[in-house]
């Protein structure tokens, strides 16, 4: 089988096995005769400036094609390219609810593993806190797509958001700006005219990828935590915190409150087998250059 990247839909962090080809879109005779497609990201977002025809052409293709992401679980993660790195693989697309990551009622032991190698502390759920802390994500990255075309605008959506919120408790909001695009951000916050809302201090770049300790003195005191699809929603549900994710695209969907109604009385999940499923979604550096993430998503080709 033959499997090739396409050069400019590579990031030269996301390791791939060293036999696989990696072949421009200007060589697309040499492209049409791959049985599957290697692609980082997703159509759409800031992407589809540059890349979108790119992209396009992997969709027209009608191949077989893999999607590399930034890992689900980065809690004391280095950030790659590094050994100890974790990279996601799966078919389609990096969203929950259109990739297919071969990762239905998995074993425990991959996610022992990166438990293990990321020190992460599942914590009880949580019963007592202050605020809602509203968690928002990189404006034109891939991950808001879906928020674009139900709210219109990312304004849209903060304010429906935290108009929704209100409607079901009397509690503190506290809006946290995402650490890349925090003065953008507070300046859509202001043009939201909303009232009696709290801005997060918590936020810098340090810690871009997995929010750092910054993310976590905001967890500190929260009642809930809501979002679109952010990845601090899987963090969220890790420290035990009432999770509440907006879009079914969310790797914290299968442990999260889909309805702002139950706010003041959050259902709480059984988190093991999600946590199981996850560790089937991230790999090492190592194995990606093994092709041991390759072994385990080929056996669902006939799938996708």
């Amino acid at each position: 089988m033959k499997i090739v990247a396409v050069k400019e839909l590579m990031w030269t962090y996301h390791p791939i096995p060293k036999d696989w080809s990696v072949i421009s879109i200007q060589n697309k005779a040499e492209l049409g005769t791959a049985d599957v497609l290697v692609q980082t990201n997703i159509k759409g977002g800031k992407k589809e400036r540059k890349l979108g025809h790119i992209y396009q052409y992997v969709l027209d293709s009608k191949k077989p094609f893999i999607c590399l992401e930034s890992a689900v679980f980065r809690r004391n993660m280095p950030n790659p390219p590094h050994v100890n790195a974790y990279h996601r693989w799966s078919w389609k697309s990096y969203f929950r609810d259109e990739g297919n990551y071969n990762n239905k009622n998995c074993p425990p032991d991959r996610w022992k593993q990166i438990q293990k190698t990321q020190r992460i502390d599942i914590k009880d759920w949580k019963t007592k806190g202050d605020y809602v802390l509203l968690v928002l994500q990189r404006p034109g990255d891939t991950s808001l797509k879906n928020l674009i075309s139900i709210h219109g605008s990312y304004e849209n959506f903060i304010t429906f958001t935290v108009n929704e919120i209100r409607k079901y408790t009397d509690r503190k909001i506290v809006v946290r700006p995402h650490p890349s695009r925090r003065l953008w951000q507070l300046e859509i916050i202001k043009k939201c005219n909303l009232k009696g809302i709290a801005i997060s201090d918590n936020v810098s770049r340090e810690g871009m990828l997995s929010g750092g300790n910054q993310l976590y003195a905001d967890f500190k005191n929260a009642w809930a935590v809501v979002g679109f699809n952010s990845n601090a929603l899987t963090e969220s549900v890790c420290e035990g915190i009432p999770t509440f994710s907006m879009c079914p695209s969310s790797m914290a969907w299968e442990c999260s409150n889909k309805t702002l109604k139950l706010i003041e009385q959050p259902k709480m999940f059984d988190r093991q087998q999600w946590l199981n499923n996850l560790g089937y979604c991230q790999w090492t550096e190592k194995e990606c250059f093994d092709g041991v993430p390759w072994q385990h998503l080929k056996k669902v080709i006939h799938e996708v």
